[in-house]
């Protein structure tokens, strides 16, 4: 383990820090081209309907209108919407425009015009005929016999598959022999937890601008979680040679999943852009955002088999999944569901089974966690009424059992296995327990005596990206970097990796800063394109820092051998007796013997010795877990049911913390989005039209910045042998107890337990008159 760093592990503000706060900063959004066209989808009114009719006439003819398209337009060919699952098992089930709809807001048609407003008057004039077909808006009926046909087909790699009762896939995993565990359990526990529909809600809306150049080529700016799988998908969906689109490396404001998917906007835009050789830009509205994005909502039966000293012998798992009208990515949410909850804790005997389903609900993604918080609300809510029963601590049991070193986890589905080998759970749970007070749990009572007081906690994981020793049969992982030395001493990195604000260019920076023996300051990041990088994955998973940092790393290390060869003959010194370091290479124990890396690259340049350059394209052969736990303090007054977070401990196993404002920020980002899983967000659509009822901001509740505790944080000091410096990923594990914690802390203040999210002071009112009755 290395300590000694020069500058990772340090505090460094994010490498475009002062362009954000000034405002400088370009996204997506903010790109203008000459001659550009506006593209405005028609949508529908109806959950469920088959369209018989379209007559655009009205439309076309609108002055200021240069292309509408529907259905019968556009080609024959099957979406692909992520490029991330391997070819023989991506998903297909739609197309850019179709003469059917499956959920309120749904796509009918499209139009570009010299002007927002034109488009958007444009579509008025679109005269539709629909014959309203049956809806079914909830997941548990979807799945039955009686339930109305959302798919009867669908295409699995390039095979036709049949869809029956609206059921995408069925998973299903054994280890051991769940029903002989069962019977040597002293204590069974069942219970029933259900999920809700929060939106990832990003500050940046979905835009996208496509330019269409010579030969049929385009240029494409977009919103994107990966620039390579979003051109795959484009060409794809379009039928055009791939090599005929580069699509270009910019910012995004936030994302949490939501841009890790291609909507269909950026094909359609696409396609206007080709059909009137004039750049188009499409851009959602709030409501459409709504409309397109989300967490899966699920129900999780689990039934858990302990000893009376708490150890755990068996656990059955039953998930359905609800991915709304389309599936952009199969089945996996549920199979990563189904993966984490046999991954949290020791458990001789364990079984899985999980269906993915359809309903006329708008299509939902992966956002942050992807199955993970689905998974640790039911498990990690479970584990506390098992200690409630066993009259066993909370904080006993889950020592008692967690995984750790030596133990293995599955990181995506349970296709994806990977073996622990650094844990910082004993020690977050140690000192989180001493932040939060936790032996004063017991102390309910307030000065109101109406206002209960409780403590809760609950521990988690995620995994950092999807590696595994041998290539997965389910989903890709590996990431390209190329770095080359400026004529100045400074290094470029070039890569495609997708920053959504959490950091992790900043981090490659410091990795190459580290590598190289530069500042922080002298590395500089090439904002790319698909022509100018190598393929990277979307970034998911929490596969920033640690993925993609390994093929950083991996490329300055070559950069490194290049510099020390020079200076080996230079300062005529084994290459092993050599030190990089503040810009300049020394001989270990002759500091005055050395030469500045400007002067190095210079002279190299003199004498024809080439370029000092690196790459690397590197698949990870692991996907470490960072392990997190969170602590909290509620106030629940027992009168309005309203709950208040007063004090939250979150703790983070990250191995090596590259840059710890990084670390410390993703921390804090986390217990905001677990606290409005927990207590707030959720999209509602009316029981009968299936409209959506809160499109935007001022009916979809989200903490602000003067609802948020004070949040202390605590990052473990492990070391990641597979990592990159020792570092594993943050983004998403921060996120995945904070739900079970509140409930924790709820049904320690006043003894109820809400098992349905989110935990509402309707809920809560409810649960206490029905308490009262018993």
């Amino acid at each position: 383990m290395k300590e000694n760093f020069n500058v990772v592990r340090k505090r460094y503000p994010k490498i475009e820090a002062l362009e954000k706060a000034t405002g400088s900063l370009k996204y997506c959004g903010d790109l203008q081209f000459p001659n550009m066209l506006y593209a405005k989808i028609l949508r529908s009114p109806f959950a469920h309907a088959r369209i018989k009719r379209i007559d655009t006439s009205r439309a076309t003819n609108l002055r200021g209108v240069k292309a509408v398209i529907t259905h019968d337009d556009i080609p024959n060919i099957p979406t692909m919407h992520q490029f991330l699952h391997l070819p023989s098992i991506l998903y297909y089930d739609s197309f850019l425009l179709e003469n059917k709809v499956r959920h309120y807001g749904d796509r009918v048609a499209a139009v570009a015009a010299e002007s927002p407003d034109v488009a958007e008057e444009a579509l008025k004039l679109i005269k539709v005929d629909y014959e309203p077909l049956p809806a079914v808006f909830d997941l548990m009926e979807s799945g039955t016999a009686t339930a109305p046909t959302i798919h009867s087909n669908a295409w699995k790699g390039g095979d036709p598959i049949e869809i029956k009762n609206n059921i995408v896939d069925v998973r299903e995993a054994n280890i051991g022999d769940v029903q002989k565990g069962f019977q040597e359990s002293d204590l069974i526990i069942e219970n029933t937890f259900k999920t809700s529909k929060p939106n990832p809600a990003p500050l940046e809306r979905t835009v996208v601008t496509c330019v269409p150049g010579p030969n049929g080529s385009l240029d494409i700016y977009g919103t994107t979680q990966s620039i390579h799988a979003m051109r795959k998908n484009i060409a794809s969906s379009l039928g055009i040679p791939l090599h005929k689109i580069t699509c270009h490396w910019t910012y995004l404001g936030g994302s949490f999943g939501a841009h890790i998917h291609t909507g269909w906007i950026e094909p359609i835009s696409a396609f206007l852009a080709l059909r009137t050789n004039r750049p188009v830009r499409g851009e959602k509205t709030r409501e459409e955002m709504f409309l397109a994005y989300g967490r899966h909502p699920m129900v999780i039966r689990l039934k858990t088999g302990v000893k009376k000293d708490g150890t755990l012998i068996a656990m059955e798992v039953d998930i359905t999944d609800d991915t709304g009208a389309y599936a952009f990515s199969g089945a996996s949410k549920m199979a990563l569901a189904s993966g984490f909850c046999l991954s949290m804790y020791v458990c001789p005997n364990q079984r899985v089974v999980g269906r993915t389903v359809y309903t006329n609900t708008p299509p939902l993604t992966a956002m942050r966690g992807a199955g993970n918080p689905q998974a640790h609300w039911a498990v990690e809510s479970q584990m506390d009424i098992i200690a409630e029963r066993l009259n066993i601590d909370p904080i006993e049991l889950r020592l008692k059992n967690h995984i750790g070193i030596g133990e293995c986890f599955y990181g995506q589905s349970v296709d994806v296995i990977c073996d622990v080998q650094s844990c910082g759970t004993e020690e977050l749970i140690q000192k989180g327990a001493e932040a939060i007070g936790w032996p004063s749990r017991e102390k309910n009572d307030t000065e109101k005596p109406w206002i209960k007081r409780g403590v809760g906690m609950a521990r988690g994981f995620h995994t950092s990206g999807a590696g595994s020793p041998e290539p997965s049969p389910f989903i890709m992982d590996y990431s390209g970097a190329i770095i080359k030395m400026n004529e100045d001493g400074t290094a470029l990195v070039m890569n495609a990796s997708a920053d959504a604000g959490g950091g992790n260019r900043s981090a490659y920076v410091a990795m190459v800063a580290e590598e190289l023996g530069l500042r922080y300051e002298d590395v500089i990041l090439d904002q790319g394109n698909t022509n100018t990088t190598l393929f990277d994955v979307p970034t998911h998973a929490s596969r920033g820092t640690y993925g993609t940092g390994l093929a950083i790393l991996q490329a300055a290390k070559k950069v490194k051998q290049k510099l020390f060869e020079w200076a080996s003959e230079l300062l005529e010194a084994p290459i092993n007796d050599l030190v990089a370091e503040l810009g300049s290479i020394y001989v270990t124990g002759s500091p005055e013997k050395k030469i500045t890396i400007e002067d190095l690259i210079e002279t190299a340049q003199i004498k024809g010795w080439g370029s000092a350059i690196g790459e690397a394209s590197v698949r990870p052969k692991a996907c470490p877990p960072h392990f997190t736990v969170c602590f909290v303090e509620v106030l629940v007054d027992t009168q309005t049911g309203k709950v208040e977070v007063v004090k939250a401990v979150s703790g983070a196993d990250v191995g090596t913390p590259i840059n710890l404002n990084n670390v410390e920020g993703q921390v804090e980002g986390g217990i905001h989005m677990g606290l409005g899983f927990a207590l707030y967000e959720d999209t509602k659509f009316d029981p009968e039209t299936g409209e959506l009822l809160n499109p935007g901001f001022l009916d979809y509740k989200m903490l602000t910045f003067s609802d948020m505790p004070p949040v202390q944080t605590i990052i473990a000091d492990t070391y990641e042998p597979t990592g990159p410096f020792g570092a594993k990923g943050v983004g998403e594990g921060v996120t995945n107890p904070v739900a079970p914690a509140v409930a924790n802390a709820i049904f320690n203040a006043i003894g109820i337990r809400i098992k349905d999210l989110p935990i509402t002071a309707e809920k809560i009112m409810k649960a206490l008159a029905e308490k009262k009755t018993k």
